[in-house]
């Protein structure tokens, strides 16, 4: 009997000016095992040599650089850069824990119905005494795509991330997935370590609030619209 071909993983890093966390997080990538099929970076339009050190990677890393877009526009250009059955994302500045890709996998194949499985999230703060990253103890389960391991084909059902919800398009994107009835499942493991730093879009909490709120809305009026037959849930306006 012939033995199943095994799912590749693309891993996609959007990038802007992140030189100083860039190294770190391609090479929690590099140190999965088992290892990923490709690590494509996008550079959305760095000014601070971003793209010149994922290249200086050699060929273990692809680097595209576009203009500048906005976090949204860069992860639809990483998707489409793809070649893989699955798609895995990590932001620049934050680092895949060890054993990350083995542990999403194992519960990828225990639910081959599923099209996105996701794990927890946890913090790491700088230390100011020692200049070492420490970890928050604390972790837990948040919609963010870089926590996840996704099929690729998924992307073809919900559609690309909303370019127009900057900020929360990851949130936006999984929430349109739900209501398509696309199947999740969960790994009781950390996934992503996210570091805490004066460059987090999540700083503003104010403002974080107000744009999730706005996703949230759009979500409750998709429904209704589904609801009263003038649209199809996970309907979204966003760029390819």
């Amino acid at each position: 009997m012939p033995t199943e071909r095994r799912a590749t993983v693309s891993a996609l890093v959007p990038v802007w000016n992140g030189v100083a966390f860039l190294a770190d997080a391609l090479d929690s990538i590099l140190r999965q095992d088992p290892p990923v099929a490709e690590v494509v970076v996008v550079d959305d339009g760095s000014t601070d040599g971003s793209g010149d050190l994922a290249r200086g990677f050699g060929a273990r890393v692809r680097c595209v650089r576009r203009e500048h877009g906005g976090l949204a526009a860069t992860r639809n250009a990483a998707v489409r850069e793809a070649g893989s059955d699955l798609v895995a994302f990590l932001d620049a500045d934050d680092i895949w824990p060890e054993g990350r890709l083995a542990r999403l996998l194992a519960v990828l194949h225990a639910n081959p119905g599923c099209g996105i499985v996701q794990g927890r999230l946890q913090r790491m703060v700088l230390d100011e005494a020692t200049a070492r990253w420490t970890l928050v103890n604390e972790s837990w389960r948040a919609p963010n795509v870089s926590t996840a391991l996704i099929r690729r084909e998924v992307f073809d059902l919900v559609g690309p991330f909303d370019e127009r919800v900057a900020g929360t398009d990851d949130v936006d994107w999984l929430l349109r997935a739900k209501e398509l009835g696309v199947r999740e499942a969960h790994a009781d493991a950390v996934t992503l370590l996210y570091r805490r730093h004066g460059g987090n879009m999540t700083n503003d909490v104010a403002e974080g609030n107000a744009r999730l709120l706005r996703v949230l809305g759009r979500a409750v009026a998709r429904r209704r619209a589904a609801a009263a037959g003038q649209g199809a849930p996970g309907e979204s306006g966003g760029k390819r």
